[in-house]
């Protein structure tokens, strides 16, 4: 049986988390509101175990589930360091919420340069800072996959107006994933999938002009 990406769009602002299957085992990549019911239900259809739950950047919309997750499903949570102070005490950086936030700390902590393996998927965390200070990306490089959280979306990345964002880093960021092969899936953290090299002429030329 092949590996099996499911795209879970959740939430009022339709937050993709995704959930790669292989066989009896899975892997999360975020948790936004509304996923609980939404994962489990995919686990129970396919007979599969949570096995780790990664956070890409801590955004409300992309956490909100995540403490409930764990605990239902015994996951760990996995973040960038970075990311402790925001998930220890999560909140909205803009307008007040409706809700609030269960704290998720993270049992786990994912650096630029490590390895995260999964069954025969073996994922290089990239920090891609930015959007947020923490946000990292995973990329496997056998099958050419890259999940970004908000790092990347077809013609534009993630909003540089926010607390702790920072344009700088973004084009550093995105200067970065010209490396990668145009052939290259990108699984956004909103909208649907791209290619690096669908993106790369308009990020080369946004690269160029920045001194």
């Amino acid at each position: 049986m092949d590996i099996e990406i499911v795209t879970l769009p959740c939430g009022p602002l339709e937050t993709n988390a995704y959930l790669i299957v292989d066989g009896d085992r899975a892997l999360l990549i975020d948790a936004p509101p509304e996923s609980f019911l939404a994962v489990l239900d995919e686990l129970e259809r396919r007979h599969a175990r949570l096995e780790r739950i990664v956070i890409t950047h801590t955004h409300w919309d992309h956490i909100v589930d995540a403490a409930k997750l764990r605990r239902e499903t015994g996951a760990p949570i996995a973040a960038h360091p970075e990311a402790v102070p925001r998930l220890e005490q999560p909140r909205s950086l803009l307008t007040p919420l409706p809700f609030a936030i269960e704290p998720a700390p993270p049992d786990e902590l994912l650096d630029d340069g490590d390895t995260l393996s999964f069954g025969p998927l073996h994922f290089q965390i990239i920090h891609t800072p930015g959007h947020t200070p923490e946000q990292i990306s995973l990329y496997e490089s056998t099958r050419r996959w890259f999940f970004g959280g908000d790092t990347l979306f077809p013609g534009g990345y993630g909003r540089v107006d926010l607390p702790g964002s920072s344009m700088e880093q973004t084009v550093q960021t995105l200067r970065r994933l010209l490396q990668l092969p145009d052939e290259v899936i990108v699984f956004p953290g909103h909208g649907p999938t791209t290619t690096i090299g669908h993106e790369r002429p308009w990020i080369e030329q946004l690269v160029s002009q920045w001194r």
